[in-house]
């Protein structure tokens, strides 16, 4: 037994030098590890260090090599000095000409390495204002208040002639109508989305609407706005045998509170009527007329329409005319309907003629006479310039989305107060504006 014990201590004893060589080996294999990603952050350092020279070598001012970067986008063959200039610098970014972004977009040009966003001015892009719409996708969230049908849409249907026709409300509707019902075989009807989708995809039905202007839309849109939330909405000769009127608007007439100077010193249709109608015609008692003939108004009601200007977001309009014309083409989701075409509504019976005309269908000329030819109750020509860009800017959606020109006043705006779109690749265009509604 002591034999056995006494043999067994060198074993032990050989045990633990090999446990202390092993730790040993480890802590040089450790410590060679260290050393070796030391040497190799201090090469990467290195590295990064002329990177960051070269880079800041590059982005002196008037380097001629980064000129040329920020000017062109390198093809995959040719030369440089055979490139088409893409975008020029300005400013505070670039501005993409329209005609080279719309190839970009049909995938006939390749998306510029480097770019997320290719900025470019409304109107500009070589497509018609339906193919322009196909790449539009709107953040529904945000413009919820201009899109509230849910589901389904009300349209103007005719399966006889296969076409479909959208409404949109101040831009020819009444005209729309009238071509529609009388000359058509259309029905006003409350289209699932879904059937919308089928019928256009799949049966061939077309699908069309009309345009206009934002700028000037606005203006008509304000105007009637104004009239439809008027006090004498709840009470008077205008509202006395519809109680429906009265009852919509007692509902709704909260909207214009956060807008007191709207109404103030009007208790009646008369004391509105007085600042934009001749006495002389008052006194005839054919109120109507006033709607046909220029207004009187000496600014008063001018400058209640930039007071509302100045204060409006552009994202709670308080009437459905104030509504973007793009809220009226989407779906829910802020997915563009499936339009076909899209007209100009200043030029409408054109418009309708054209569509009933490749239909087999003749509408005379002077038919497009149904839509309610009113004038401006405020004095439009005494709205400011800053105003009239505010207002450009919030309506960009519309002059981006439909690729419509912006009005000479809103084109020759500052940096500050220019508006853009924007199209960051893939299916979907970004319409943005260097301006941001709050």
């Amino acid at each position: 037994m002591g034999t056995e014990a006494k043999a067994a201590l060198p074993l032990r004893r050989s045990a633990s030098g090999g446990k202390a060589a092993a730790s040993t080996a480890r802590r040089g294999l450790v410590l060679g590890l260290l050393v070796a990603l030391a040497l190799c952050v201090s090469f990467s350092n290195l590295l990064l260090g002329r990177s960051a020279a070269k880079l800041q070598r590059m982005h002196q001012p008037n380097n001629p090599k980064l000129e040329r970067i920020e000017t062109f986008q390198k093809e995959d063959t040719g030369e440089r000095r055979n490139e088409r200039p893409l975008a020029m610098n300005n400013g505070d970014g670039r501005v993409y000409d329209g005609d080279t972004l719309a190839q970009i977009m049909k995938g006939k040009r390749k998306f510029p390495r480097g770019r997320n966003r290719l900025r470019y001015r409304p109107g500009t892009l070589d497509m018609p204002p339906a193919e322009a719409l196909r790449y539009c996708y709107v953040n529904a969230t945000i413009y919820k208040n201009h899109t509230k049908e849910g589901k389904q849409s009300l349209v103007s249907l005719s399966d006889r002639h296969k076409l479909i026709y959208r409404n949109i409300p101040k831009s020819s509707s009444s005209s729309a109508r009238h071509a529609m019902q009388d000359y058509l075989d259309g029905e006003d009807s409350r289209m699932k989305h879904d059937t919308m989708e089928e019928l256009v995809h799949r049966k061939r039905y077309q699908m069309i609407s009309f345009i206009r202007d934002p700028l000037n839309r606005f203006y008509s849109s304000y105007d009637e706005a104004f009239f439809r939330m008027g006090p004498w909405m709840l009470n008077g000769p205008i509202v006395r045998d519809k109680p429906r009127i009265r009852q919509a608007y007692n509902n709704s007439k909260w909207r214009v509170e956060k807008y007191p100077y709207l109404y103030e010193g009007f208790d009646t249709i008369d004391d509105f009527r007085q600042l934009y109608c001749p006495a002389e015609v008052l006194a005839t008692g054919r109120f109507l007329d006033c709607n046909g003939i220029p207004s009187i108004d000496d600014g008063n009601l001018a400058h209640r329409f930039e007071q509302f200007v100045r204060d409006y977001s552009g994202l709670d309009p308080f009437d459905i005319h104030l509504n973007l014309q793009m809220g009226s083409l989407i779906f829910p989701t802020g997915e563009p309907f499936p339009v076909t075409k899209l007209y100009n509504a200043t030029d409408a019976e054109k418009g309708w003629q054209e569509v009933a005309g490749r239909r087999g269908v003749e509408i005379p000329d002077g038919e497009m006479t149904h839509g309610r030819k009113i004038t401006r109750r405020f004095n439009v020509s005494l709205v400011s310039k800053e105003a009239k860009r505010k207002i450009c800017r919030l309506l960009a959606l519309d002059y981006c989305c439909l690729n419509m020109q912006l009005p000479k006043v809103c084109r020759e705006a500052g940096e500050d107060e220019a508006v853009y779109c924007s199209w960051s690749g893939g299916t979907r265009l970004q319409c943005r504006t260097r301006w941001s509604p709050s």
